[in-house]
């Protein structure tokens, strides 16, 4: 028995409030939370090839906080698991704060499983419940290797028109 299809939200990947330019349609109103989203990709939850990915995020998490220590320009993001209505998808939070081991920050993404939460809540994720981790200055980017993995497997062609750098 397959294991249930896990979504992901990838343009929320690229930057808090990116994806409105970036994947969503010119003059797409719909804004329903149960319409597919042009900014979603669902993976199954044996998807190798991102299970790595949120290994490297995983297991990066302490260059994350060197290049925050650092000061690095960007927005701070943080990719973890968010359940609703029995579903869960893995979304960003954007940061705004760090402590006793625990991420502060906004939703990033219009979560895509219920209304329970918007895009913009204020959330605190645990350190040990995060999946990947990115720092997005432009078009320059440490870390996001989800985000990686989701651009490797779109066609070449569309990944070329975000024009992206990946450092680290």
């Amino acid at each position: 028995m397959r294991n249930p299809i896990v979504v992901i939200a990838v343009a929320a990947a690229l930057g808090y409030g990116f994806f409105n330019t970036l994947m969503h349609m010119p003059g797409d109103n719909s804004g329903s939370q149960s319409a597919p989203q042009s900014n979603v990709v669902s993976y199954s939850t044996e998807d190798k090839a991102m299970q790595a990915a949120k290994n490297s995020g995983r297991s990066t998490l302490k260059r994350f906080h060197q290049l925050m220590a650092a000061g690095t320009p960007g927005t701070y993001t943080v990719k973890f698991p968010l359940t609703q209505n029995g579903a869960t998808e893995h979304i960003w939070l954007q940061l705004v704060g760090f402590s006793d081991g625990s991420y502060i920050g906004l939703l990033a993404d219009v979560p895509v499983n219920g209304s329970k939460y918007k895009m913009g809540d204020r959330m605190t994720v645990a350190e040990a419940d995060v999946e990947d981790w990115m720092i997005k200055n432009g078009k320059v980017i440490y870390g996001g290797y989800t985000t990686r993995q989701a651009l490797a497997d779109m066609p070449k062609e569309q990944v070329a028109k975000y024009g992206l750098t990946f450092k680290d």
